[in-house]
């Protein structure tokens, strides 16, 4: 009887063993939540142009990029239609100054800018190494509009120019502030372009800024002209 209870107990172990034995793996039909369907031999398609694709080794994958056109990516931000007549100067300091296209038309004005632009402040500098606010005025004069009478100083330049309206700006003339607390002595000076806007060296680098940005509003001593180039301007 002891013996036939003990042959009974192995009996029913014997049988049981498949129920803790781990369940085989069909690799032979993975499939991915993102695709919806399985099956041997199709790939899943992802964004950015990333593929996968089931590879001989069972569980792997490969993994494909696609070329990506970079001349589109490039172009992406231009017009569709006639951007044949404008260069790339145009549209960058277009939106850089919020001013229409077509009306920036001095292409030795845009070709100083971008040659000059982030260039570090340097107070008594006069190079690209680093350059102070009113040697960046004389550069921009002299080099763009072939005048070569500014003075050095910011205070000086104020007093060499004709003063006018805040109304009657336009490309060349030169914008003035006072940077130093209390009183209106100038030591401050920009180059207008269009729009409001303005190019000059400030503590952050050379830059463009807004004439009624808060800080420039509040610290601006007014605006001038030189005289001898009216008719160049």
């Amino acid at each position: 009887m002891k013996y036939q209870f003990i042959l009974l107990l192995l009996l029913i172990n014997m049988s049981a063993c498949d129920v803790f034995r781990p369940a085989s793996r069909n690799t032979d039909n993975l499939s991915s939540p993102a695709s919806g369907t399985g099956g041997k031999g199709q790939s899943v398609e992802f964004i950015q142009g990333i593929s996968t694709e089931p590879s001989n080794s069972v569980g792997s994958v490969s993994v494909t990029e696609r070329p990506v056109n970079k001349n589109k990516i490039r172009n992406a931000s231009l017009p569709a239609a006639g951007n044949e007549l404008y260069n790339p100067l145009q549209f960058k300091y277009a939106i850089l100054t919020n001013s229409p296209v077509e009306e920036l038309t001095n292409q030795r004005l845009l070709t100083f800018m971008d040659q000059w632009y982030g260039v570090p402040y340097h107070y008594g500098g006069t190079n690209m190494g680093g350059i102070d606010c009113s040697a960046f005025a004389c550069q921009l004069i002299s080099d763009v509009y072939n005048l070569n009478q500014l003075p050095r100083i910011s205070a000086d330049q104020y007093k060499a120019t004709r003063r006018i309206s805040k109304k009657e700006l336009r490309e060349g003339d030169l914008v003035f502030f006072h940077t130093m607390g209390k009183g209106n002595r100038v030591t401050h000076v920009g180059v207008y372009l269009y729009n409001n806007r303005f190019v000059h060296a400030s503590v952050t680098g050379v830059q463009i800024s807004d004439l009624g940005e808060g800080y420039y509003q509040h610290h601006y001593v007014g605006a001038g002209r030189i005289v001898e180039s009216d008719k160049t301007f």
